[in-house]
Protein backbone atom coordinates (compact mmCIF):
# COMPACT_ATOMS: atom_id res chain seq x y z
CA UNK A 1 0.00 0.00 0.00
CA UNK A 2 2.61 2.49 1.14
CA UNK A 3 4.40 2.01 -2.44
CA UNK A 4 1.32 2.04 -4.35
CA UNK A 5 0.72 5.66 -2.77
CA UNK A 6 4.63 6.30 -3.40
CA UNK A 7 4.24 5.70 -7.00
CA UNK A 8 1.67 7.72 -7.42
CA UNK A 9 2.23 10.88 -5.39
CA UNK A 10 6.05 10.44 -7.52
CA UNK A 11 3.50 10.52 -10.91
CA UNK A 12 2.04 13.43 -9.91
CA UNK A 13 5.00 15.11 -9.43
CA UNK A 14 6.45 13.75 -12.37
CA UNK A 15 3.70 15.49 -14.41
CA UNK A 16 3.90 18.78 -12.75
CA UNK A 17 7.74 18.90 -12.96
CA UNK A 18 6.99 17.52 -16.77
CA UNK A 19 4.24 20.37 -18.09
CA UNK A 20 6.24 23.02 -16.08
CA UNK A 21 9.29 22.16 -18.13
CA UNK A 22 7.36 21.66 -21.28
CA UNK A 23 5.17 24.97 -21.09
CA UNK A 24 8.82 26.91 -20.08
CA UNK A 25 10.32 25.02 -23.42
CA UNK A 26 7.00 26.06 -25.80
CA UNK A 27 7.54 29.68 -24.27
CA UNK A 28 11.29 29.67 -24.95
CA UNK A 29 10.90 28.41 -28.81
CA UNK A 30 8.52 30.21 -29.43
CA UNK A 31 10.07 33.55 -28.11
CA UNK A 32 13.37 32.28 -29.99
CA UNK A 33 11.33 32.37 -33.21
CA UNK A 34 9.37 35.58 -32.59
CA UNK A 35 12.58 37.12 -32.23
CA UNK A 36 14.17 35.73 -35.24
CA UNK A 37 10.62 37.43 -37.32
CA UNK A 38 11.44 40.60 -35.54
CA UNK A 39 15.55 40.26 -37.15
CA UNK A 40 13.77 39.10 -40.66
CA UNK A 41 11.92 42.23 -40.61
CA UNK A 42 14.43 44.51 -39.78
CA UNK A 43 16.79 43.10 -42.34
CA UNK A 44 14.30 43.48 -45.14
CA UNK A 45 12.94 47.08 -43.95
CA UNK A 46 17.10 47.92 -44.34
CA UNK A 47 17.12 46.60 -47.43
CA UNK A 48 14.47 47.73 -49.26
CA UNK A 49 14.84 51.24 -47.78
CA UNK A 50 18.01 51.59 -48.99
CA UNK A 51 16.74 50.93 -52.69
CA UNK A 52 13.89 53.03 -52.32
CA UNK A 53 15.99 55.79 -51.28
CA UNK A 54 18.06 55.59 -54.65
CA UNK A 55 14.68 55.00 -56.86
CA UNK A 56 15.39 57.46 -59.83
CA UNK A 57 19.17 57.66 -59.24
CA UNK A 58 20.25 59.20 -62.79
CA UNK A 59 17.43 57.66 -64.55
CA UNK A 60 15.16 60.05 -63.85
CA UNK A 61 16.80 62.33 -66.01
CA UNK A 62 15.47 59.70 -68.59
CA UNK A 63 11.78 61.00 -69.84
CA UNK A 64 10.89 58.00 -72.51
CA UNK A 65 8.88 55.30 -71.97
CA UNK A 66 9.86 52.02 -73.01
CA UNK A 67 7.90 49.15 -74.31
CA UNK A 68 10.70 47.26 -75.27
CA UNK A 69 12.43 46.09 -72.18
CA UNK A 70 10.49 43.31 -70.10
CA UNK A 71 10.64 45.18 -66.37
CA UNK A 72 8.89 42.54 -64.90
CA UNK A 73 9.76 38.95 -65.48
CA UNK A 74 7.20 37.85 -62.94
CA UNK A 75 4.36 39.17 -65.54
CA UNK A 76 3.76 37.93 -69.19
CA UNK A 77 4.38 40.88 -72.00
CA UNK A 78 6.41 43.74 -72.36
CA UNK A 79 5.37 46.89 -69.56
CA UNK A 80 5.33 50.46 -70.83
CA UNK A 81 7.65 52.09 -67.88
CA UNK A 82 9.59 55.11 -67.71
CA UNK A 83 12.52 53.81 -65.92
CA UNK A 84 12.24 55.51 -62.56
CA UNK A 85 9.53 52.87 -60.90
CA UNK A 86 7.51 50.39 -61.70
CA UNK A 87 4.39 48.53 -59.55
CA UNK A 88 1.83 45.64 -59.72
CA UNK A 89 -0.71 45.65 -57.35
CA UNK A 90 -2.17 42.64 -55.75
CA UNK A 91 -1.12 40.01 -57.83
CA UNK A 92 -3.70 37.70 -59.22
CA UNK A 93 -1.51 34.61 -58.84
CA UNK A 94 -0.80 33.80 -63.00
CA UNK A 95 2.49 35.26 -62.69
CA UNK A 96 5.80 33.06 -62.17
CA UNK A 97 5.76 31.89 -58.30
CA UNK A 98 4.69 35.23 -57.36
CA UNK A 99 2.50 34.80 -54.18
CA UNK A 100 -1.25 35.96 -55.01
CA UNK A 101 -2.36 38.93 -53.50
CA UNK A 102 0.76 40.46 -52.53
CA UNK A 103 2.74 43.29 -54.36
CA UNK A 104 5.22 43.41 -57.11
CA UNK A 105 8.11 46.34 -57.33
CA UNK A 106 10.42 47.19 -59.47
CA UNK A 107 12.76 49.63 -59.11
CA UNK A 108 15.21 51.45 -61.41
CA UNK A 109 18.70 53.38 -61.19
CA UNK A 110 21.75 54.10 -62.12
CA UNK A 111 24.18 51.58 -59.95
CA UNK A 112 26.19 53.75 -57.21
CA UNK A 113 29.43 52.29 -57.35
CA UNK A 114 32.33 54.49 -58.84
CA UNK A 115 33.20 51.29 -61.12
CA UNK A 116 30.38 50.88 -62.49
CA UNK A 117 30.53 54.47 -64.57
CA UNK A 118 32.83 56.61 -66.80
CA UNK A 119 33.24 59.77 -68.34
CA UNK A 120 33.75 58.82 -72.40
CA UNK A 121 36.60 60.32 -74.20
CA UNK A 122 37.86 61.07 -77.94
CA UNK A 123 38.78 57.15 -78.09
CA UNK A 124 35.26 56.12 -77.53
CA UNK A 125 32.30 55.99 -79.79
CA UNK A 126 28.31 56.18 -79.50
CA UNK A 127 26.37 55.02 -82.78
CA UNK A 128 22.63 55.06 -82.62
CA UNK A 129 22.42 51.21 -80.86
CA UNK A 130 25.98 50.69 -80.28
CA UNK A 131 28.97 51.60 -77.90
CA UNK A 132 32.68 51.07 -78.09
CA UNK A 133 34.45 51.62 -75.04
CA UNK A 134 38.73 51.92 -75.23
CA UNK A 135 39.30 50.53 -72.41
CA UNK A 136 36.13 49.00 -72.15
CA UNK A 137 36.63 49.19 -68.26
CA UNK A 138 32.65 48.83 -67.11
CA UNK A 139 30.19 45.84 -66.64
CA UNK A 140 27.99 45.72 -69.51
CA UNK A 141 27.21 42.23 -71.05
CA UNK A 142 23.82 40.44 -72.65
CA UNK A 143 23.77 37.57 -69.88
CA UNK A 144 24.55 39.11 -66.29
CA UNK A 145 25.06 42.92 -66.91
CA UNK A 146 22.51 44.12 -69.44
CA UNK A 147 21.50 47.54 -68.84
CA UNK A 148 23.22 50.57 -69.01
CA UNK A 149 22.52 54.24 -68.92
CA UNK A 150 23.85 57.03 -70.96
CA UNK A 151 23.67 60.50 -69.20
CA UNK A 152 24.70 64.25 -70.77
CA UNK A 153 27.18 66.14 -69.26
CA UNK A 154 24.59 69.26 -68.23
CA UNK A 155 21.96 66.44 -67.00
CA UNK A 156 19.63 67.51 -69.46
CA UNK A 157 18.65 63.97 -70.99
CA UNK A 158 19.33 60.16 -70.44
CA UNK A 159 18.57 57.11 -72.54
CA UNK A 160 18.56 53.61 -70.51
CA UNK A 161 19.37 50.66 -73.04
CA UNK A 162 19.08 46.90 -72.88
CA UNK A 163 22.53 45.12 -74.33
CA UNK A 164 22.03 42.62 -77.16
CA UNK A 165 24.82 41.21 -77.59
CA UNK A 166 29.03 42.39 -77.09
CA UNK A 167 31.65 41.66 -78.86
CA UNK A 168 35.42 42.79 -78.15
CA UNK A 169 35.29 46.61 -76.98
CA UNK A 170 31.28 47.40 -78.65
CA UNK A 171 27.88 46.28 -76.82
CA UNK A 172 24.90 46.63 -79.26
CA UNK A 173 21.55 47.83 -78.00
CA UNK A 174 17.83 46.20 -78.37
CA UNK A 175 16.77 49.67 -79.58
CA UNK A 176 17.88 53.21 -80.93
CA UNK A 177 19.00 56.06 -78.87
CA UNK A 178 17.22 59.15 -79.52
CA UNK A 179 20.07 61.52 -78.70
CA UNK A 180 23.84 61.68 -79.61
CA UNK A 181 26.54 61.33 -77.03
CA UNK A 182 30.19 62.18 -76.62
CA UNK A 183 33.05 63.10 -74.72
CA UNK A 184 32.27 64.19 -71.22
CA UNK A 185 28.83 62.76 -71.63
CA UNK A 186 28.71 59.62 -68.93
CA UNK A 187 27.93 56.12 -68.81
CA UNK A 188 26.69 54.25 -65.93
CA UNK A 189 25.80 50.32 -65.38
CA UNK A 190 22.24 50.66 -64.48
CA UNK A 191 20.25 48.05 -61.88
CA UNK A 192 16.70 47.04 -61.93
CA UNK A 193 15.43 45.78 -58.97
CA UNK A 194 12.15 43.58 -58.47
CA UNK A 195 10.81 42.58 -55.00
CA UNK A 196 8.27 39.89 -54.81
CA UNK A 197 7.01 37.09 -52.21
CA UNK A 198 7.29 33.63 -53.41
CA UNK A 199 4.19 30.97 -53.94
CA UNK A 200 5.76 28.47 -51.39
CA UNK A 201 2.58 28.37 -49.24
CA UNK A 202 4.92 26.76 -46.24
CA UNK A 203 7.72 29.01 -46.04
CA UNK A 204 7.06 32.47 -48.34
CA UNK A 205 9.37 34.46 -48.09
CA UNK A 206 10.37 37.98 -49.52
CA UNK A 207 13.03 38.02 -52.65
CA UNK A 208 15.06 40.46 -54.44
CA UNK A 209 16.40 39.95 -58.11
CA UNK A 210 18.75 42.69 -59.98
CA UNK A 211 18.33 42.10 -63.54
CA UNK A 212 21.13 44.57 -64.00
CA UNK A 213 23.64 42.59 -62.16
CA UNK A 214 21.65 38.84 -62.35
CA UNK A 215 22.34 36.58 -59.80
CA UNK A 216 19.03 35.46 -59.89
CA UNK A 217 16.39 35.47 -56.84
CA UNK A 218 18.17 36.11 -53.42
CA UNK A 219 15.94 35.77 -50.40
CA UNK A 220 16.24 38.68 -48.17
CA UNK A 221 13.99 37.49 -45.24
CA UNK A 222 12.31 34.12 -44.83
CA UNK A 223 8.49 33.75 -43.84
CA UNK A 224 7.05 36.98 -45.34
CA UNK A 225 3.55 36.32 -45.70
CA UNK A 226 2.63 39.65 -47.49
CA UNK A 227 3.81 42.56 -49.21
CA UNK A 228 2.04 45.48 -49.78
CA UNK A 229 3.22 48.96 -51.56
CA UNK A 230 1.25 52.83 -50.98
CA UNK A 231 2.83 55.85 -53.10
CA UNK A 232 2.70 59.68 -52.39
CA UNK A 233 2.30 61.78 -55.33
CA UNK A 234 3.31 65.33 -55.87
CA UNK A 235 -0.35 66.43 -55.09
CA UNK A 236 -0.66 64.87 -51.70
CA UNK A 237 -2.63 62.01 -52.97
CA UNK A 238 -2.43 58.41 -51.48
CA UNK A 239 -2.44 55.40 -54.15
CA UNK A 240 -2.12 51.82 -54.51
CA UNK A 241 -1.47 51.27 -58.33
CA UNK A 242 0.57 53.59 -59.41
CA UNK A 243 0.26 53.49 -63.53
CA UNK A 244 0.99 55.87 -64.75
CA UNK A 245 1.74 58.63 -62.55
CA UNK A 246 5.87 56.95 -61.49
CA UNK A 247 7.32 60.31 -62.29
CA UNK A 248 5.23 62.24 -60.15
CA UNK A 249 5.92 59.82 -56.95
CA UNK A 250 7.57 61.66 -53.92
CA UNK A 251 7.42 58.86 -51.57
CA UNK A 252 6.81 55.06 -50.93
CA UNK A 253 4.78 53.23 -48.44
CA UNK A 254 5.45 49.36 -47.54
CA UNK A 255 4.39 47.05 -45.65
CA UNK A 256 5.69 43.93 -44.61
CA UNK A 257 3.81 40.68 -42.91
CA UNK A 258 5.76 38.23 -41.58
CA UNK A 259 4.99 35.27 -39.32
CA UNK A 260 7.37 32.86 -37.07
CA UNK A 261 8.86 29.90 -38.64
CA UNK A 262 6.28 27.41 -36.63
CA UNK A 263 2.54 27.07 -35.55
CA UNK A 264 2.26 28.20 -31.25
CA UNK A 265 0.35 25.15 -30.32
CA UNK A 266 -2.50 25.91 -28.55
CA UNK A 267 -2.92 29.27 -29.84
CA UNK A 268 -5.40 31.24 -32.42
CA UNK A 269 -3.68 34.60 -34.12
CA UNK A 270 -7.04 36.74 -33.97
CA UNK A 271 -5.91 39.56 -35.61
CA UNK A 272 -6.16 41.33 -38.67
CA UNK A 273 -3.97 43.02 -40.69
CA UNK A 274 -4.82 45.97 -42.43
CA UNK A 275 -2.15 46.62 -45.13
CA UNK A 276 -2.44 49.54 -47.50
CA UNK A 277 -5.60 48.06 -49.92
CA UNK A 278 -5.06 44.52 -47.78
CA UNK A 279 -6.68 43.38 -44.63
CA UNK A 280 -5.53 40.12 -43.60
CA UNK A 281 -7.01 37.67 -41.30
CA UNK A 282 -5.30 34.55 -41.27
CA UNK A 283 -7.13 32.93 -38.13
CA UNK A 284 -4.47 29.86 -37.85
CA UNK A 285 -1.74 29.48 -35.41
CA UNK A 286 1.43 31.64 -36.34
CA UNK A 287 2.27 34.23 -34.39
CA UNK A 288 2.46 37.74 -36.71
CA UNK A 289 4.03 40.61 -36.53
CA UNK A 290 3.35 43.52 -39.22
CA UNK A 291 5.64 46.54 -40.26
CA UNK A 292 5.52 49.13 -42.04
CA UNK A 293 7.79 52.00 -43.11
CA UNK A 294 7.57 55.19 -45.38
CA UNK A 295 10.27 56.30 -47.87
CA UNK A 296 11.26 59.51 -49.43
CA UNK A 297 12.38 58.98 -53.26
CA UNK A 298 14.70 61.62 -52.96
CA UNK A 299 16.26 61.28 -56.97
CA UNK A 300 12.45 61.41 -58.22
CA UNK A 301 10.88 65.02 -60.00
CA UNK A 302 14.81 66.61 -59.58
Amino acid sequence: MELLVAMTISVVVMAAIYGTFKSQEDAFVIQDQVTAMQQNLRGARYTITRDLQMVGYYTDFDTRTYTTIDWDPTFAGLEAVRPILYGRNNDSGAGVDVKPGTDVLVIVKASNDPADSRLLTGGDAVGSNTLSLNPFDINLDAATFKFGLLVKADLTRAEIFQVQSKAGNAVTFTANLQENYGAGDQVIRADVILYKINEDALHPSLQRRNLGNDLGYQTIAENIDNLQFRYVLNTGAVVDNPAGQEPNIRAVQFFLLARTNNINRGYTNPNTYTMADQAVTPNDGYRRKLLTSLVKTRNVGL
